[in-house]
């Protein structure tokens, strides 16, 4: 397998969406079929062993995407609108809006889904390993970051962590770019170049390679962490019950929570509640307040204010749009 082999991993996505590819590796446009949804997704390849995907679309239906990754790659992603799941080997991970995140991918079956009537915006950059090492090379000839020893022999690993205004600046110029009709592949590349720069020293330099060095048992009881602030969402443990039922100082659930998923213990566990409203509200079977109450929130009026927060409406206008 060659250095291709990343836009392989890539065309799995395309090919879930059922997009009608011309080439396997070059740069296009690719539309959704207004069956699916609208929107589309730009391929841009601006040299043979970087990839990157600009999406923009809704979904008519909930969609699930199987992706089998034929090769190892690092993708670094940004997520401007919508929340997706991505399941790997039976653990769930969020990709959560506003968020950019680093992910480390060995030969593997995952699946990502889709909630409909719901606006997609990412950016993903896929990197092969031999390449990723190749950028990690330090004036000496060698390297401290080996993608090996960040990921072992795990299917998948996930960094996460919210936009910060100078990673906001540097997607904006990206897009920007990308919309001009004359660009060229070299300044594309110069585009990647400055997000994939930024972002390495963001998750693994500037002294944060060892925060970001989790062990599979610290990686365990953070995924057990959410797993139960999820399931007891109505009802959720204070953050000291969590890290007694984990068996993890409170401080450390924390800093490795953020770490994992890009946020706090209850910031998540308020976007859950919020998703899980929208949806119920969405069903057109129940009130604002039985919603509120539904998902943890004894006073509507808190609901309200958050929902508003994160959907730019109020409860009640979704319901009179059903």
């Amino acid at each position: 397998m060659g250095k291709a082999d990343v836009h392989q991993n890539f065309n799995f996505f395309f090919d879930g969406l059922e997009m009608r590819r011309q080439t396997d590796n070059r740069t296009e446009q690719m539309r959704l079929h207004h069956r699916l949804g609208e929107g589309s997704v730009h391929r841009w390849v601006p040299r043979a062993d970087l990839g990157m995907a600009i999406a923009d679309f809704k979904l008519r239906q909930d969609r699930k995407i199987d992706l089998h990754t034929e090769a190892a790659m690092v993708e670094l992603s940004y997520c401007l609108q919508g929340s997706r799941d991505i399941l790997v080997s039976g653990k769930r991970y969020e990709v959560a809006p506003e968020s950019y995140c680093l992910q480390f991918v060995n030969p593997t079956e995952a699946s990502m889904h889709f909630s409909k009537d719901q606006s997609f915006q990412m950016l993903s950059i896929g990197i092969p390993v031999s390449t990723f090492h190749h950028f990690m090379e330090e004036g000496t000839g060698t390297r401290s970051v080996d993608f090996y020893h960040i990921i072992g022999n795990m299917p998948y690993r996930l960094f996460q962590e919210k936009m910060d205004p100078a990673t906001s600046i540097l997607l904006q110029q990206m897009l920007k770019s990308s919309m001009e009709q004359r660009v060229r592949n070299v300044e594309m590349e110069y585009r990647i170049l400055e997000l994939v720069s930024y972002a390495f020293r963001s998750f693994l330099l500037d002294g944060k390679q060892a925060s970001t060095k989790l062990s599979r048992t610290d990686m365990d009881k953070i995924e057990q962490a959410r797993d139960i602030i999820v399931a007891r969402m109505a009802d959720p443990p204070s953050l000291m019950e969590l890290s007694r039922i984990i068996g993890m100082s409170d401080y450390k659930l924390k800093i490795c929570f953020k770490r994992m998923y890009g946020t706090t213990v209850f910031g998540y566990l308020r976007d859950r509640r919020l998703e899980l409203a929208y949806r119920l509200l969405q069903e057109g079977s129940s009130s604002v307040i039985d919603v509120s109450y539904a998902v943890g929130y004894t006073n509507p009026s808190y609901f309200s204010e958050a929902f508003r927060g994160k959907y730019g409406s109020n409860p009640g206008e979704i319901l009179r749009r059903l």
